[in-house]
């Protein structure tokens, strides 16, 4: 094994064991098809690693045939964005400044889901229900943790009347190596050098 290798081995093995792994949080949706999936909730999974910070419910990208919320009289207490023509409507919804603990549920309610029939000129309608759920084709749903990391989970394409469930796992903190670590690395590359110069004496 040459000297470059064993620096090279030196390093991935000191920085493994400096970052470590992180295991994942997890957050499980509940949207009630009762109330035409405008309510539900987000449970912190009892064994996520940080808490909950915001929640991001958004009805994807507007277009004709596609679902909108109708902020005429309530946007749920969240902050709407993604907003149309008519500022009286929005695809996406954010509630932040959470500090939903693991093992703890954030529970909305108040939305007024509509569907949008042509988006130019702009027509939205609140008397037609979606029974078959092609206005949720780009429907999501984004959690963020404390600790920065985040996942989304797609709603399916099912009736608003109907119930949705799903998980959304994050995708891990970035972890970063201890200074300490690093400075370890770095001594024991001068080691490796110095020892490899003296066997080429």
């Amino acid at each position: 094994m040459d000297l470059k290798q064993k620096l090279a081995g030196l390093f991935l093995a000191t920085v493994l064991a400096a970052s470590g792994v992180q295991a994942a949080s997890i957050a499980s949706v509940m949207l009630n098809g009762p109330q035409y999936i405008q309510s539900g909730s987000v449970t912190n999974d009892a064994a996520s690693t940080a808490s909950i910070a915001s929640v991001v419910y958004s009805l994807g990208p507007a277009g004709n045939g596609i679902a909108t919320w109708d902020l005429s009289a309530s946007s749920g207490g969240g902050v709407p964005s993604d907003g149309l023509s008519n500022p009286e409507f929005a695809q996406t919804i954010t509630w932040s400044g959470l500090a939903v603990a693991p093992g703890a549920t954030f529970s909305f309610s108040g939305l007024d889901i509509d569907l949008i029939e042509t988006l130019n000129p702009l027509v939205v309608t609140g008397g037609i229900l979606d029974e078959t759920g092609s206005s949720l084709v780009g429907a999501f749903v984004t959690v963020t943790w404390s600790d920065g990391s985040f996942g989304t989970g797609p709603l399916a394409q099912r009736p608003w009347s109907a119930n949705q469930s799903f998980r959304i796992v994050s995708n891990g903190a970035a972890t970063v190596p201890e200074p300490g670590a690093l400075g370890l690395f770095g001594l024991g590359a001068l080691m490796l050098v110095v020892a490899a110069r003296r066997r080429a004496r």
